[in-house]
């Protein structure tokens, strides 16, 4: 008999970010007394032969804003809080609120960011464990209590970072059945006792909770119970924003009486003109102990940016980055009133309440009933000892055994979030630097000055997660998997300089907490001169690392005393992986793209690489589809390893080949060798590009030649008649009349040196493919049989002959 278990949210806990330094902490900054703020202006810089440059001449905002010291502080009441909210708030106002010159926000990992919310089935943990690893050599496997029928009774789970530490994905099962989330809709699939077959039971739509357009759903499966994370944005609804031009001149208000703030934004409100009302994130529970009708029973909505999850038995963190809500900004309706604009902003910052900055929540029930209220008081604010952004960070804790309720006992960190990682007792988030205005020179400061925050938080047992320590490393984080926790030594791998910087060097940082310091005691740097990180794996007390940029060094580093830490081997291949998974002691997978000798990227490459001898790395054998693509590469959850078969499969598309689906491998320390492609498309044997018209052979083009491109690309060129049906079946084909082929493409039908005499008209196909339908995106066992998901459609096929079992529309 199956629990019917819900969501609830009993606590909301504080997170970290700000900026960091390497410079010596004032202990008068460590104080439980309001944060010493630094005014807009030249900041404390690492290195006293940089300086940084002022991007005003005439005061004004000024930066990048210096690293400050890692460690929080805690705003004591709320007349603190507002003290130094209006304080930093009126420094940095604009004409134009937060927004356009007067923008304090951080700086983007531009490009570099990896998918970063994933998940597994998670086991409880001790509530002190102090040693966590990465996970070993298989995709999580689950026995199943009691199995009738033929199947083995076992199941495969999400593929994680760390054992023990579940992460949110679009699909999850527990062997009896799937819950899948395929657009904005959660599927129900029964699966049949020997997990050949299945059916789709009952679905229900995610989209529209509250009013919002939301996107990015992923799941945790407690019981009967899913609960749904997800990006919400909220759009119309509020009133025309008010221009200066449009305020009559009065007498400025008496100096007790605060200025009007108009309209009364809800949840999530605008950071600017328009009717954007700002991003908010969604934490819906489902009820699914009806299969064929789940149910969204509670929907949850807090102020701010979802970025990631996690969970240890029934306790679930879930870290969101909230900004402020608009406050009542006035906004010059010409140039010419700027000046006026930024006076009055800076007014309705001063006169602003604490009610303007904290983030909100709002839950909906379906029975009609609503509950909302502040996700934080003012007592439970904490911000670093400098200016780190108006945003507040918080981590969310569910308990996934209770319905969905308000949060309680909640505290928060005045800065954004960007990566999220857990072990099984700690959780740590970092923080990019922020900078004001970003143009030449501040990039050229920023290449030589960037560094990254790292915070720690306490997430031992049930209970609201608690700070603990912070501090900071030189360079920026690729993703997650770029920091590990282990014995109580936190290791970091990041590069130098910032994530737009055309080179640069890497290092792996190791660090202990000492007071509410988390304090450098090792490192190892010079990795991949010129280079950055494409990534990293720790194995126990062994780190792998990738780094790029024509060629791709594969480190193995020792990590054994993390004081001491050393590179044992080097391996220079071409190419790179993105992606790491050990398969054994001796074995370790890699997946991304091989590349030429000058670096140009060619197509997916899977390496197998022997690291038996530590100081000798091998890339054993390697699996390449020239211009394919894997998801595998930038989504660890998409890639699948299922040791008893000694089997991966990842993703895979290619447009050449008109392919999307999943390519699976048997890889042993003999090599890797591809046992076949499943695909969810219906193939009726057709090949492409039969026509009645005539095709040219792309090659009397000449290589490099007109439309000798379009062949190269799957397509082809053909000339017709006006008798001629035209068309190609799989392509897409544009007509242009051969007199006027100058007119459409500036080419003469006699450059291309072919004879046209009869012909009506050229016809350029295009492959028309629509590999998004049935492009796969995940892979789970069940009873010994290979189930995968696409946006369209689940699909089983038997794991010995790879021949499709069952498929399910959704």
């Amino acid at each position: 008999m199956k629990r019917t278990i819900g969501l609830p949210l009993i606590a909301l806990a504080l997170v970290t970010a700000g900026c960091t330094s390497t410079a010596p902490v004032d202990e008068s900054t460590q104080s439980s007394e309001v944060p010493v703020t630094s005014a807009a202006g030249t900041p404390p810089v690492t290195d006293p032969d940089v300086e940084p440059p002022v991007t005003d001449p005439d005061g004004g905002n000024q930066g990048p804003i210096g690293f400050a010291p890692a460690a929080l502080q805690q705003f004591g009441d709320c007349s603190a809080f507002l003290d130094y909210v209006h304080t930093e708030g009126a420094d940095r106002v604009g004409p134009y609120g937060f927004g356009n010159n007067g923008f304090f926000g951080p700086v983007d990992d531009v490009g570099f960011a990896v998918a970063e919310n994933d998940a597994t089935a998670a086991t409880e943990a001790p509530a002190e464990a102090d040693t966590a690893q990465s996970s070993g050599a298989s995709t999580p496997t689950v026995d199943r209590a009691s199995s009738e029928g033929g199947g083995d009774g076992t199941y495969s789970t999400t593929n994680v970072q760390v054992d023990g530490v579940d992460e949110p994905d679009i699909v999850k099962t527990d062997g009896d059945r799937i819950i899948a989330i395929a657009g904005e809709m959660l599927h129900y699939i029964d699966i049949a006792d020997d997990g050949v077959t299945g059916t789709k039971r009952g679905s229900v739509a995610l989209n529209g909770q509250n009013g919002s357009y939301t996107y990015g759903h992923e799941i945790f499966l407690a019981g009967d119970r899913a609960f749904v994370f997800a990006q919400g944005e909220f759009y119309g609804g509020y009133p025309e924003p008010a221009f200066i031009d449009d305020v009559a001149e009065t007498e400025p208000a008496p100096a007790d009486e605060p200025i009007p703030v108009e309209p009364d934004f809800p949840i999530g409100g605008p950071i600017g003109p328009g009717s954007y009302q700002g991003p908010h994130t969604l934490i819906i529970e489902v009820d699914l102990s009806n299969p064929d009708a789940p149910e969204v029973v509670n929907t949850m909505s807090i102020d701010g940016r979802y970025i990631s999850a996690r969970s240890i038995g029934d306790t679930a963190r879930i870290v969101v980055t909230s900004p402020p809500q608009d406050l009542g900004f006035l906004y010059p309706s010409n140039p010419g009133t700027e000046q006026k604009a930024e006076e009055t902003n800076r007014e309705v910052v001063l006169n602003s309440t604490e009610n303007d900055w904290l983030p909100e929540f709002r839950i909906d029930r379906n029975d009609g009933s609503t509950e909302e209220g502040q996700l934080v008081d003012c007592a439970s604010v904490f911000a670093p000892a400098d200016f780190g952004g108006f945003d507040m960070l918080s981590i969310v804790t569910l308990d996934l055994g209770a319905d969905l309720a308000a949060p309680t006992g909640t505290s928060s960190v005045m800065a954004t979030g960007d990566t999220v990682y857990a072990s099984q007792d700690r959780m740590y988030v970092s923080t990019n630097i922020w900078t004001p205005i970003i143009n030449e020179q501040t990039n050229e400061w920023l290449d030589e000055n960037y560094e990254t925050a790292i915070h720690r938080f306490s997430i031992a047992g049930p209970g609201a997660a608690r700070y603990e320590a912070s501090g900071s490393v030189e360079g920026h984080l690729l993703n997650q998997f770029s920091m590990n926790d282990r014995d109580g030594v936190f290791y970091v791998a990041a590069t130098k300089g910032a994530p737009w910087a055309e080179s640069s060097e890497s290092q792996i940082v190791s660090m202990e907490v000492n007071g509410d310091q988390l304090e450098q005691i090792g490192s190892v740097g010079g990795l991949g001169l010129g280079e950055r990180i494409f990534s990293v794996r720790y194995v126990d007390d062994t780190a792998y690392v990738v780094t790029f940029r024509q060629v791709d060094p594969f480190y193995v580093i020792d990590l054994s005393d993390p004081r001491n830490m050393v590179v044992q081997g080097e391996l220079k291949i071409p190419g790179f992986s993105n992606y790491l998974h050990p398969i054994s002691d001796d074995l370790v997978i890699g997946v991304g793209q091989d590349a030429t000798d000058d670096g140009q990227t060619t197509g997916t490459k899977v390496s197998l690489f022997d690291v038996s001898d530590p100081t000798n790395p091998l890339e054993i054998d390697v699996w390449t589809l020239p211009n394919g693509f894997s998801d595998a590469q930038f989504d660890h959850r998409a890639f699948f390893w299922w040791g008893p078969t000694n089997t991966a499969v990842l993703p895979l598309q290619s447009y050449s080949d008109q392919f999307a689906g999943a390519i699976v491998l048997k890889v042993t320390a003999d090599g890797i060798t591809e046992q076949g492609r499943i695909s969810h498309a219906e193939d009726d044997g057709t090949p492409n590009g039969q026509t009645d018209c005539e095709v040219i052979d792309s090659s009397q083009f000449g290589e490099g030649g007109e439309f000798f491109w379009i062949g190269q690309e799957g397509g082809q060129v053909q000339l017709c008649t006006a008798q001629d049906t035209g068309g190609a079946t799989g392509l897409f084909c544009d007509p242009v009349p051969v007199d006027e082929l100058e007119n459409w493409w500036g080419i003469q039908a006699e450059q291309l040196d072919i004879d046209t005499s009869g012909f009506e008209r050229f016809e350029l196909c295009w492959p028309s493919w629509n590999g998004y339908e049935t492009a796969i995106q995940r892979t789970m066992i069940i009873d010994g049989n290979l189930w995968t998901l696409s946006p369209t459609t689940i699909q089983s096929n038997d794991l010995a002959s790879l021949d499709r079992t069952d498929q399910i529309t959704l």
